[in-house]
């Protein structure tokens, strides 16, 4: 009886570690679609490989510690496409878009720590008057040449004038839309420096703040691991300046 008893006990042990391994697991994230590069550091510490896995957790400490407003913290584990391969991350992501992915990771002997800030494109709400207008001056222009064409004195035009009248809407539709495009490129490129500009969300000074704090706290609590694992910092490269967000801007 008691090893009977002893043996279920063991199975349902071994259950409850499953399922909490399961429940606990990190979520996947591919971090090939994280947006476009912004800002990031990285080292390599020589014959301190064995360090990776507490370093990386004290990283997750010390940033959940950190109790960052309008930032959410998180492990996970990344992946890129169709490589099988994963490895641990580290997320901190904040408005709009912008997620920093640290990585502490083995590298044969050595211990490789990085961390590297994205911001992913947000598509500003007015650009999508920009087709509604264009179908609103296609359809318009469909109406009006269907109209003339339909009242012309030969059969001939007279038959082909729904087709032929919608194939104009569709042209002037697609070159409406296409000098809106390339007026509001024209206009960020002139600007701003870049034809994207007015297309997606720019950060403002709050959410440039934000972001460079974000990028700081990920460095901070990089440095503050690796000195909790008795690795020393100050033989590490140094940061000289952090992005924001915002245009030609860095501190």
């Amino acid at each position: 009886g008691d090893i009977l008893t002893s043996h279920l006990a063991k199975q349902e042990d071994s259950i409850l570690m499953a399922t909490q391994g399961a429940i606990t697991a990190p979520a996947k994230t591919n971090v090939n679609n994280l947006g476009y590069f912004l800002d990031g550091w990285a080292d390599l510490i020589e014959d301190r490989g064995d360090k990776a896995q507490e370093a990386r957790q004290l990283v997750f400490q010390y940033l959940k510690e950190r109790n960052m407003p309008d930032i959410t913290v998180a492990q996970r584990t990344g992946t890129v496409e169709t490589n099988p391969s994963t490895r641990p991350y580290n997320i901190t992501t904040t408005h709009p878009g912008a997620t920093t992915a640290i990585y502490v990771g083995q590298h044969g002997k050595d211990l490789y720590v990085s961390w590297r800030t994205f911001i992913a494109p947000v598509l500003n709400t007015w650009v999508w008057m920009l087709p509604i207008i264009a179908a609103i001056i296609g359809i318009y222009v469909w109406y009006q040449v269907d109209d003339r064409l339909r009242g012309f004195p030969f059969s001939s035009f007279s038959s082909g004038s729904n087709s032929g009248s919608i194939v104009v809407g569709i042209l002037t539709f697609l070159l409406v839309l296409s000098a809106e495009l390339y007026f509001v490129g024209w206009l960020g490129r002139m600007t701003k420096g870049t034809s994207s500009a007015y297309f997606f969300v720019e950060p403002n000074l709050f959410d440039a703040e934000d972001i460079t704090a974000m990028s700081f706290a990920a460095h901070k609590s990089i440095l503050r691991a690796l000195d909790k694992t008795g690795i020393d910092t100050s033989q590490l490269r140094l940061k000289q300046q952090f992005k924001g967000g915002r245009t030609t801007e860095s501190v």
